[in-house]
């Protein structure tokens, strides 16, 4: 490994487990469900939920880059191209003691296109919301030590002073000051590629976010809890929640999937999230709610 590169040791899929185990259990018996599509829900919750919005998440590990100034940069015309995401992390000015970074995953023999562009395809749409997730840790001893002390901080915060009761100021606001969502970056794409060979860089707080082929994104920050809570917020302030049966026809009819032979729209969205996982890697999320619950949220 280069000299200047930091190795993570966590991976994709602990991440991923992780992130979408801790969804389902801040969903608890709040006024709404952030639910994986391998959730099973009970009976009593499928006719409780009738309202959706979708999350599509590709999760990504974050690897480390040293600054130039420690590690000065090779001159060899077949160096690296990460050698040109810590130039340009210098020349901008942004911090980079570490950056962190993660490059597009190649594309698969059996997809139809790289999995960078499908996650794109369910970008900034009128029914979802898809964004990279990747860690602001490098090491999995302070990945989970802040995932064990958001566990802790959680039972102390008012998240779940009343079954489907909700407030203004309560679950959706709070989301954004969870801990362990906080040490995620979260990156919606924003152009198509026609190479896996792009990069985000970013910083260790989840801010000053650059896309290369150079590009400075924002300066954030851009964390998971900050995606969420504002997420959720324009569901509300938008009236983005859709009819789980029209959610259902929106996202599976744009991909000419079949699954109409399940008739529980929860159900056909989950089967054919699946699909899309096995085919893709990325991974849908269900934002639930009560259509009742939601317009008493403006009383």
């Amino acid at each position: 490994m280069s000299t200047y590169k930091i190795k993570s040791n966590l991976s994709e899929v602990q991440i991923e487990s992780d992130v979408s185990s801790f969804f389902g259990w801040i969903s608890k018996a709040t006024p709404f469900r952030l639910l994986d599509v391998n959730e099973q829900l009970t009976g009593a919750d499928k006719k409780f939920y009738d309202s959706g919005f979708a999350f599509f998440m590709q999760f990504k590990v974050s690897e480390g880059l040293k600054p130039i100034d420690e590690v000065p940069s090779s001159t060899k015309s077949n160096r690296s191209k990460l050698e040109d995401v810590r130039e340009f992390r210098k020349a901008r000015g942004l911090e980079d003691n570490p950056s962190l970074y993660f490059e597009l995953r190649r594309k698969a023999k059996t997809a139809s296109d790289l999995q960078h562009n499908v996650l794109l395809n369910y970008a900034n749409k009128p029914c979802s919301q898809a964004f990279y997730v990747a860690p602001l840790h490098l090491d999995k001893t302070k990945y989970y030590t802040c995932l064990f002390d958001s566990v802790n901080r959680y039972q102390n915060l008012p998240f779940k002073s009343q079954k489907y009761k909700m407030y203004r100021d309560n679950w959706v606001s709070h989301i954004g000051f969870v801990p362990f969502l906080k040490e995620h970056i979260s990156i919606v794409p924003h152009e198509r590629v026609t190479t896996h060979k792009h990069y985000y860089s970013f910083s260790q707080t989840g801010c000053e976010i650059s896309w290369h082929s150079p590009e400075y994104i924002n300066d954030g920050p851009m964390r998971l809890s900050d995606m969420l809570s504002r997420e959720i917020q324009a569901c509300l302030d938008y009236e983005k929640f859709k009819d789980i049966k029209d959610l259902s026809n929106m996202l599976i009819d744009e991909m000419h999937d079949s699954g109409s032979y399940i008739e529980d729209p929860i159900e056909r969205i989950q089967e054919w999230g699946k699909k899309l996982y096995s085919e893709n890697r990325i991974k849908p999320i269900l934002l639930l709610g009560n259509s009742e619950l939601i317009k008493k949220y403006f009383i």
